[in-house]
């Protein structure tokens, strides 16, 4: 491993798949381990006390600057590996944000590490929350332990304050400092809670041969397929693409999604679900259009027709202003708060009505807009450029 933070991290780029935030965190938090003595020290005593209270034992580590990142253990890759200053004994991390651990994921860890390093070993595992700690680590933390031994200590070094404060903030930034205790009144409707992605894919499912805007008014030509029900990566909706007869990268030419965001993490917009799901009317165009989508100035100039057009309740989210922090796959995002866009609708028919609606009302925005047929063209010719 480089000792260059920004040389390590720039290794994980994001894509419309993957979000890299778990490597960040271990790249950030193993070049704290590397180039600051305090930090690996603190760290140190954190995993000594745990393991004395398991009845384990931790070989002298705090001089050891002996900290590498994606090791290859037989083609797995623990996040990082701490060596004793005499090579003669390490420690194994796992680390997770708010995923869960792939299946046997720490015991092909065990299986290499007995069968291949040849060296005393243990295995510690930090996740966001408690609830994440399965597959029997030796040590188990959270990222809020971590958290706790950086703030304690005490220091009149400006720079490696600034540092700590860096990483702190990454943390804090990923909600894996104040992490809420389980909200008894949660679990009471745990059952209630569970049954919302049915109940939305059902109104989604109902609503695919209303008759949209998009393929029954004047200007309805761009779209040409059927509405398509999507139920993955975090979404519950219905696609409008371009054609019918392509495959799903070739037709967002561009597409739009109409439904409900119920994890941001796909789509990259965590900071616009901030505690519950979103309808969303989602402005999606396929990789080999993305570099073209602000050219010519039709991308701009459609933000600028909805952002004054915009029905009340409705907000607008241009990711491509974020720059490489956004998922270029969807560049444009219209939506509004579940609760508000429910709003007094009580039994099933009134929320479908209520559904159909107010997206209606949204895709109106869009094809009313002259820019927006300019744009669905210009992204057409440009694909059609491309296959000939």
């Amino acid at each position: 491993m480089q000792n260059s933070l920004l040389v390590n991290i720039s290794k994980y780029a994001a894509s419309h798949k993957t979000s890299p935030i778990e490597n960040f965190v271990t790249e950030a938090f193993a070049w704290l381990l590397k180039n600051d003595e305090s930090v690996r020290q603190a760290i140190y005593h954190l995993l000594q006390e745990k393991a004395v209270q398991k009845g384990l034992t931790i070989d002298s580590m705090a001089e050891s600057e002996y900290i590498d990142t994606q090791v290859n253990f037989n083609g797995k890759f623990p996040d990082m590996l701490w060596e004793s200053i005499d090579r003669d004994f390490c420690v194994i991390f796992e680390h997770k944000i708010w995923s869960e651990l792939h299946h046997k994921q720490l015991s092909n860890y065990r299986e290499f590490a007995e069968k291949s390093l040849k060296k005393r070993f243990l295995i510690v595992l930090i996740t966001a929350h408690v609830g994440q700690h399965r597959q029997q680590p030796d040590i188990a933390l959270c990222w809020y332990d971590i958290a706790k031994q950086i703030q304690a200590i005490e220091s009149d070094n400006e720079k490696l304050n600034w540092i700590r404060e860096e990483f702190i903030q990454l943390l804090e930034s990923n909600g894996l400092i104040n992490v809420s205790a389980l909200n008894p009144l949660s679990i009471a409707y745990y059952q209630e809670a569970k049954n919302i992605d049915l109940q939305l894919y059902n109104i989604c499912q109902r609503s695919i041969h209303n008759p949209w805007p998009l393929f029954t008014e004047e200007h309805s030509t761009l779209f040409a397929s059927p509405p398509t029900h999507r139920n993955a990566r975090g979404r519950i909706g219905l696609e409008f693409s371009s054609f019918a007869d392509l495959n799903e990268e070739q037709t967002w030419q561009p597409a739009l999604f109409c439904g409900f965001i119920v994890d941001g993490a796909d789509h990259q917009i965590h900071d616009l679900l901030s505690t519950a799901p979103i309808a969303a009317v989602v402005l999606s165009v396929n990789k080999k259009l993305q570099s073209k989508v602000k050219e010519h100035g039709y991308y701009d100039q459609l933000v600028a027709d909805i952002s004054s057009t915009l029905p009340k309740g409705w907000r607008l989210s241009d990711r491509t202003a974020l720059g490489n922090k956004a998922n270029k796959w969807h560049p444009l995002i219209i939506y509004r708060d579940l609760t508000e866009f429910i709003a007094t609708a009580s039994t099933f028919e009134q929320q479908q009505e209520t559904f159909f609606n107010q997206m209606a009302a949204i895709q109106r925005l869009f094809i009313d807009s002259e820019s927006f047929t300019a744009f669905c063209c210009e992204m057409q010719k440009w694909n059609r450029e491309d296959v000939a």
